[in-house]
């Protein structure tokens, strides 16, 4: 069996039969009990959002423009699974816009991708420059757009008119072929197996794509990448991409890995309802205050009541990719025959305590496979993972989504408190117990002058009459620091300089210039 049938769970003839197989029944929801619930609160959220004067959803949060072409292309294959009056039409008109805004040009880099904002100009231009992939243009729309539409076509074509299916056939093997033209560390592109979730994507679109349009080249490629995702994922059994709130969701989406279920499972704190740290990358440090796309998953395997999901959608932060519940819901029967009984039971409360302990690489940005530890007790987690990398921010270069080493905790019924370390070594060594956490930095050198440990404290949204002064005698943890740095720290709380719209505390211990032993910093229970 090829290593793609693996991943995907199909060979390439069940793909072709599938794409050619007999319509679908038209079926409004129909995803299951917890499935229908998100499918319906998010397609019917996204409704509020639609400009019927522009046919674009406006953007729900950061945008180059007013409109959201990407959330656009996801609605309107929701549109036609949830098939309501006007729903196919809106979702035709919506293919036609999208479609009017894609990359044609073959000599270019974003060749097939699609516009972000329908009012941007061309990338490239004098007045847009190019500077390179995620700035005037995003090369992971392709894949995004892509999946989403492929799944319009493969579960309702019947709903569309034919010249409407061939029209997306026709840009979705134009978006193909421009995914070939991505090559790490090539004309500045990031995309390497590491980087899990659009890796798995375009896998699944080449694969998909080639097949229904009969482009051979397009299948060879989806079976080289898949064998090289695969590879890669061997070495540990996990995804590079490790534990990232929102990215390994978008990996269940796309493939329903049964070890995935395991991972999320074993990281899982239903008393917190939070996935414990490490994070490879987050937006964000409660998952009951943002949209996450795991906060998806967890809906739609137990229900809304037991799924970090923020109660009040119209205030909660990161709430673009709350647009994209709706596919979630629609893949939930696929993705739910891979959870096991003990997994499920997990998600809904919490068992017992336990140390969870991994191992992830992301060449080529790790010298090393990073080491991860994680505790989890009834009302605290404790995470961490030691790393040697070329950048500081982890494979993603970011500083504010890499948290490398985190404790979560109840502060009351209500409220959860979070320390995340903030990077500003490459290389970190830390770990995680039942005791608490320790971080040192192995290649900090006596010479260095600006050392520091800092770390982001939140969790505090009402006034409860704390006062915070340090890390210890925070609400509800009683923690001792003991560190070689200097004991005399600074705080500050900076409402200008929040990080994925969470206000901290920053809290920094300098280590003495021209410290002859390895600077760490230990984070104690008592």
């Amino acid at each position: 069996m090829k290593l793609v049938n693996i991943l995907i769970g199909w060979t390439t003839a069940q793909w072709a039969s599938q794409a050619l197989a007999a319509p679908s029944p038209v079926r409004r929801a129909g995803f299951g009990t917890y499935a229908d619930d998100m499918f319906t609160t998010a397609i019917e959220w996204n409704d509020g959002y639609w400009d019927d004067e522009a046919g674009y959803l406006i953007a729900a949060a950061s945008n180059p423009g007013r409109y959201d072409a990407r959330h656009t292309a996801w609605y309107a294959t929701q549109l036609l699974a949830r098939n309501a009056p006007g729903d196919v039409a809106r979702a035709i008109r919506i293919f036609d816009n999208v479609i009017a805004g894609q990359y044609l040009d073959p000599s270019k880099q974003w060749y097939g991708d699609y516009q972000q904002s329908p009012s941007e100009p061309e990338p490239g231009t004098a007045e847009y420059p190019d500077d390179g992939p995620y700035s005037s243009w995003d090369p992971n729309i392709r894949d995004f757009v892509g999946c989403a539409w492929l799944m319009a076509l493969n579960d309702y074509d019947h709903l569309l008119p034919q010249k409407t299916v061939s029209k997306i056939e026709q840009s979705l093997h134009i978006a193909a072929k421009g995914d070939l033209y991505r090559v790490g560390g090539v004309d500045g592109d990031n995309l390497y197996p590491c980087y899990s979730n659009p890796w798995i994507m375009r896998t699944i679109l080449q694969n998909w794509v080639g097949t229904r349009v009969g482009d051979a080249n397009l299948t060879q490629s989806g079976e080289k990448f898949a064998q090289e995702l695969y590879d890669l994922w061997s070495m540990h059994h996990t995804l590079s991409e490790f534990n990232s709130p929102t990215y390994s969701g978008v990996a269940m989406w796309a493939l329903a890995l049964w070890s995935h279920w395991n991972e999320l499972a074993g990281l899982y704190n239903a008393n917190l309802k939070n996935l414990a740290g490490p994070w490879d990358r987050t937006y964000g440090y409660d998952m009951k205050q943002y949209a996450s796309l795991v906060g998806a998953v967890i809906w739609g395997a137990v229900g809304r009541d037991h799924a970090p999901i923020p109660q009040q959608t119209s205030g909660m932060y990161h709430g673009d990719d709350f647009a994209f519940y709706p596919l979630f819901a629609m893949v939930m029967p696929e993705m739910l025959k891979y959870l096991s009984a003990e997994s499920k039971a997990s998600l809904v409360k919490f068992s017992e305590p336990r140390l969870y302990t991994a191992q992830a690489f992301s060449p080529p940005f790790d010298t090393y496979p990073r080491n991860i530890t994680t505790w989890l007790s009834e009302n605290i987690t404790i995470g961490a993972e030691t790393v040697a990398q070329e950048v500081i921010g982890g494979a993603a270069k970011s500083t504010s989504a890499f948290s490398p080493a985190v404790i979560q905790w109840a502060i009351d019924e209500y409220q959860i408190g979070c320390i995340s370390h903030w990077v500003t070594e490459s290389s970190i060594d830390a770990v995680a117990s039942s005791n608490g956490l320790k971080i040192s930095y192995p290649n900090a050198t006596s010479s260095d002058a600006s050392v520091s440990f800092n770390f982001l404290f939140s969790g505090l949204s009402r006034r409860n009459g704390f006062n915070v002064t340090g890390l210890e005698g925070l609400p509800a943890l009683d923690l001792r620091v003991k560190t070689n740095a200097f004991e005399n720290y600074t705080i500050v709380y900076d409402t200008d300089q929040s990080v994925n719209d969470f206000i901290f505390y920053n809290i920094t211990y300098t280590v003495p210039a021209g410290l002859a032993e390895t600077p760490f910093i230990s984070l104690e229970l008592v």
